[in-house]
């Protein structure tokens, strides 16, 4: 049976801004290619889709150079541990572009094991976020004329 695709962001920063959100460790998968950052893409997948994996982690796949924010993740599989804006990362654990199977797998087990998340209240995230100059711009326009905090609010006639 075909394994599914390895779930993931789009790219580096709506990778750690997601699993900042969520409260989870990123798993940047980054081959030197697109065939190498396939392959590592599936070896990573058998751990993503394991019992233990699934929505465990958010996942990344790049290839080539990719930088943000200070985070410039080497080749191969890094588990990083997202700030909790999505601005800046700790890396947990890394494995070579060579790594395969059970030590692959150990070392996102090692990464995951490392990561910890302190709950957040929301609106105490929010002011804080403001008071750093944080922001984030949808890709979908907020369309919802109700919506706590909507720019660009229509005037009352």
């Amino acid at each position: 049976m075909p394994r599914a695709p390895l779930p993931g962001a789009r790219d580096l920063r709506r990778g750690r801004n997601a699993a900042a959100a969520d409260m989870r460790p990123l798993v940047v998968v980054r081959g030197k290619d697109s065939a190498e950052a396939e392959r590592l893409a599936g070896e990573v997948a058998r751990v993503a889709w394991s019992a233990s994996g699934v929505g465990a982690c958010h996942y990344v796949v790049l290839d080539g150079a990719s930088t943000f924010e200070g985070l410039t993740p080497e080749l191969g599989v890094t588990v990083v541990q997202p700030d909790p804006y999505g601005h800046g990362g700790e890396v947990l654990a890394h494995a070579p572009s060579t790594t395969r199977g059970t030590q692959l797998a150990r070392s996102i087990t090692r990464g995951v094991k490392a990561f910890s998340a302190e709950a957040r209240e929301h609106d105490d995230h929010v002011r804080e976020a403001r008071r750093r100059g944080i922001t984030w711009e949808t890709e979908t326009p907020v369309t919802d004329t109700h919506a706590k905090g909507r720019r660009g609010r229509r005037r009352d006639r």
